[in-house]
């Protein structure tokens, strides 16, 4: 029979182990706190967002060296981007920020374009243009467009104001050069890397360092600055699995030297392990099962499993191993203990948040499993060797010395403390919902950044306006209106800059304009008189569509390709980038006559929802409050009153409450409380339960409290640890968990299960 049952646990594990080898390989892993929220309702949300993914691909290098390295230093970038195009992932030049292509077009369609003040001289005073173009063709500068469409040259000087596309920077294919007393290199790249795949661009990450750090050996004047959502999202990346690894780690020390201590057996340990591996093996693999990205986030939470398992295993091999009759008066705290909790993170999945849905699905499968794992194997193990005797008598003493400083009034007070530390929680909440104090880049690369931002003005605030149209005509007259306003809003002080399409070309009907004009002019003595002096026949210019341009992918997105079939959103949005607000509401204001027009900052957005589902998460803890008690009263010591389980059960609710309100009002000494505060919250919830539960059972008092006491010793010292993280997401969780679960603990011995319903007198 013992051979049967190890020959299944044996195959059943090499199984899971295989499954889990299998899907880790298949699964990408997301890193970025955006994705840890649900998607927006909003389908041009939801268009812009996507059609953003590209750019964390986007990468831009600035390289600075005194004026007489400049040829040197030119040489040897040229040379390593050869090595970063070779391989894979490949790394080229951002071939979006090239002038070529610009300028094909731009030749293409000679005479189509002409800045404002050529307009109106064409209009009124067009030999002022003609005398100007003869100027320029009796010069040696060259000539950028076909002088066969454009004998005024419009377009050319419409090309010689077009905005820079690198502020400040000159284009000397494949860089951006800005040259002085030093000599300044923008090298725009983009990478073919996977956006999903971690590893891929994590080997983009190495490539650049590689190469990056081969320039600053081979010049010692070098100043180097670099920028990229990539190098951001490698390092959150990094920083979980680092932290996963040092308080999961951390976490399974302490379990192995409270074992050598108390139990001083090799078998209490090996039986943890094989349960906590077990159901962490079940839990990531039915995690990598039901979604395709999970959030690495994920797995830093949850290392909350091992506090979990081993409270379970602690109080199952100490009941274990006082005899059979402890052992039976466990098991039922065992199942309402373990089932309530999975019922609470069960409860997670409905909720609209990725990670708390990718948590509740892995702590329910993992704490479902350790909990058949532990009632199961537990007395077909060996025989249990009871705790140190040391160990036994100290929580003898602290058991009689609970018992012998409470009296009736105890319970009372326990649920008079509740209310007034829920009361202050409730006056004195402060909240934050600001995605920004959620995730904390290396100082390094903050200060590149910032570096970049004052060197350039390459990059723009996060807000946008999202223009839509269900069609290209529609969204493009729509686009080019707001356009003509974005000067006055700038006068006006509502924006300092932006960057928009029109910045880059004509709308068709302002290029029929300047077509027409000039054919009027072609008709006149001095029109003809100009076309006879140059050679050429009437020119005939054509009118280029704006999907042309190469920029207009950078503006203009389709939708239909964004959007699931039962979604009805379709059409183009197009976006305007701004830089400098002032006056939100002001700029708001000015958008109420124009419906097609949205001002969306998805920070902003990210935030609200936080918010939003901050407050879930709170309504969410109040509704397993209230589940719990009804549980508790229903299940908790059947063989008593109703009215006795009904108290009991407002006992252990009190306890849970003054954990929480105590942890979450700590908190806000530090930092306003933000949904990561809540997710701890979850957890202090859950033990508290436990602990309540196994206080307020028929299991010997002592014995409880030696499994409590490890259980939140363990925990405590993990959680402690998580406090420190350098994620502040992490942090705020680490330490709501650290006091909640320290608080549970020492005050879940004054429950009374003896206590009566009838009040203090």
């Amino acid at each position: 029979m013992w051979k049967r049952w190890l020959s299944l646990m044996v195959i059943g594990f090499v199984a899971l182990l295989g499954l889990f080898a299998y899907q880790a390989q298949t699964t990408s892993w997301q890193s970025s706190l955006l994705d840890t929220l649900p998607a927006d309702a909003n389908p041009y949300h939801r268009a812009y967002q996507s059609s953003q993914q590209p750019n964390e691909q986007q990468i831009l290098l600035w390289l600075q060296v005194p004026a007489q390295d400049a040829e040197a230093l030119r040489e040897a970038v040229e040379s390593g981007l050869l090595e970063l195009a070779a391989g894979q992932p490949e790394i080229t030049p951002n071939s979006q920020l090239a002038l070529a292509p610009m300028l094909d077009f731009y030749r293409k369609y000679s005479g189509s374009f002409a800045t404002p003040a050529d307009r109106q001289q064409l209009r009124n005073a067009p030999q002022h243009l003609i005398n100007a173009a003869q100027r320029k063709l009796q010069q040696p500068a060259p000539v950028l467009v076909d002088i066969t469409a454009d004998p005024l040259l419009l377009t050319q000087t419409y090309v010689e104001q077009l905005p820079d596309l690198m502020p400040g920077f000159s284009f000397d294919a494949p860089f951006y050069v800005r040259e002085g007393a030093n000599y300044e290199l923008l090298v725009a790249l983009t990478s073919g890397a996977d956006a999903l795949s971690q590893s891929e661009s994590q080997q983009v990450v190495r490539k650049i360092e590689q190469f990056t750090n081969g320039l600053q050996q081979s010049f010692d004047t070098l100043e180097l600055a670099r920028s990229g959502l990539i190098f951001h999202a490698s390092a959150a990346a990094d920083q979980a699995k680092a932290e996963m690894t040092w308080f999961g780690g951390l976490s399974l020390v302490m379990v192995v030297l409270l074992f050598i201590l108390i139990f001083r057996s090799l078998q209490h340990l090996l039986f943890t392990l094989l349960v906590i591996t077990v159901a962490g093996l079940v839990g990531f693999s039915v995690v990598m099962l039901l979604f395709a990205e999970p959030h690495v986030l994920m797995l830093v939470f949850a290392t909350t499993l091992i506090g979990l398992c081993i409270d379970y295993v602690f109080h199952a091999s100490i009941a274990a191993s006082h005899g059979a009759s402890s052992w039976r008066a466990v098991v039922p705290a065992l199942w309402l203990g373990g089932l309530t909790t999975i019922v609470g993170y069960a409860l997670l999945i409905f909720l609209p948040l990725p990670l708390l849905q990718q948590l509740g699905v892995f702590m329910a499968a993992a704490l479902l499993c350790v909990l058949v794992l532990v009632i199961y194997l537990t007395p077909r193990w060996r025989s249990w060797k009871a705790p140190a005797p040391g160990w036994q008598r100290l929580h003898q003493r602290i058991a009689q010395s609970y018992s012998f400083n409470q009296s009736a009034l105890t319970p009372w007070l326990l649920v008079v403390l509740a209310v007034l530390l829920a009361t202050a929680l409730l006056y004195q909440h402060q909240s934050n919902d600001s995605v920004r104090q959620l995730a904390s880049s290396p100082a390094s690369l903050l200060e590149q950044e910032k570096l970049l931002r004052d060197k350039t003005q390459v990059y723009f605030d996060a807000d946008v306006l999202l223009i839509n149209g269900d069609n290209e005509a529609r969204l493009n007259a729509a686009y080019a209106e707001i356009a003509t306003l974005l000067p006055q809003w700038q006068q006006q002080g509502l924006i300092s800059r932006w960057q928009s399409l029109f910045d880059y070309v004509l709308p068709p009907s302002q290029q029929q304009a300047v077509i027409t004009a000039q054919h009027a002019l072609w008709q006149q003595p001095e029109g003809q008189s100009y076309l006879q002096w140059l050679g050429i026949d009437t020119p005939q210019p054509d009118i280029a569509g704006l999907a042309e341009h190469p920029l207009y992918s950078l503006f203009v997105y389709p939708m239909a390709q964004e959007q699931p079939a039962a979604d009805a959103a379709t059409g183009y949005i197009g976006v305007v980038r701004l830089a400098g607000i002032t006056d939100r509401v002001a700029l708001i204001n000015e958008l109420q006559n124009y419906p097609a027009v949205e001002l969306y900052n998805p920070l902003l957005q990210a935030s609200s929802a936080l918010g939003e589902h901050r407050q879930q998460l709170r309504i969410w803890l109040a509704g397993l409050l209230l589940i719990a008690a009804a549980l508790l009263s229903w299940r908790l010591r059947r063989s008593a009153p109703w009215p006795q389980r009904a108290f009991i059960s407002l006992q252990v609710i009190a306890v849970i409450t003054i954990a929480l309100s105590a942890a979450l009002l700590v908190a806000m000494f530090t930092q306003a409380l933000n949904v990561f505060h809540w997710v701890g919250a979850i957890l202090v919830l859950v033990l508290g339960l436990d602990y309540g539960i196994f206080c307020a059972s028929d299991v010997r008092r002592e014995h409880a409290l030696q499994a409590i006491s490890l259980s939140a010793l363990t925990t405590a010292i993990a959680f402690g640890a998580l406090s420190f993280s350098a994620t502040p997401a992490i942090a705020a969780f680490g330490s709501v968990v650290l006091v909640g679960v320290l608080v549970s603990a020492l005050i879940a011995p004054c429950i009374k299960p003896s206590q009566t319903a009838s009040g203090p007198g």
